[in-house]
């Protein structure tokens, strides 16, 4: 048993996301990261990758699914955020037991979006059509589910923060 936060709003981009861009965050950010080890690994179909992989993993190769934590440098395995039809904001994928929000946009802005963003010195193909200059801007309100937590998640110029606007009920265990 865990807990989720449901989001709602969006991130703007400017300028939008072309398509090589937006087709590759999509496939990106569609896949469980636990299955790669390089930061910037994309299959050409992720999710017939992860059944094939699924099907065939053996006991003495290790569960990946032990561990929440993957080995490619992401925050977190699945990274809930992407773009949407028209490239134009990032938006939540209203995927069950959503977290760690704030690591995982930063992550995307860092590495994908922002002038200087780290895998435009990768060389991969894929990139060739990344312009790296974007601005990432907006809100997002946020809930969790098991606190009742609600929180903001602001992105102005790239930078993403949080301000929390109600404070968690404690848990039972805590009173």
């Amino acid at each position: 048993m865990g807990f989720s936060t449901k989001y709602l709003g969006r991130l703007d981009i400017e300028p939008p996301l072309n398509d090589a861009e937006a087709d590759w965050l999509r496939a990106f950010v569609a896949i469980d990261r636990r299955h790669y080890t390089g930061p910037y690994e994309v299959a050409m179909n992720p999710r017939a990758l992860e059944f094939a992989r699924s099907q065939q993993q053996s006991d003495d190769e290790g569960d990946a699914f032990k561990s929440l934590v993957p080995r490619d440098g992401t925050p977190y395995p699945h990274l809930d955020w992407a773009p949407c039809p028209t490239g134009c904001c990032l938006a939540w994928d209203g995927t069950e037991k959503s977290r760690m929000a704030e690591e995982s946009l930063q992550y995307l802005i860092d590495h994908f979006l922002r002038p200087g963003a780290h895998a435009r010195l990768d060389g991969r193909p894929e990139f060739e059509h990344f312009t790296f200059n974007h601005v990432v801007s907006g809100i997002i309100a946020a809930e969790r589910d098991d606190t009742r937590e609600l929180f903001l998640i602001v992105c102005e110029d790239n930078t993403i923060r949080r301000e929390l606007l109600v404070r968690p009920d404690p848990a039972p265990w805590d009173m």
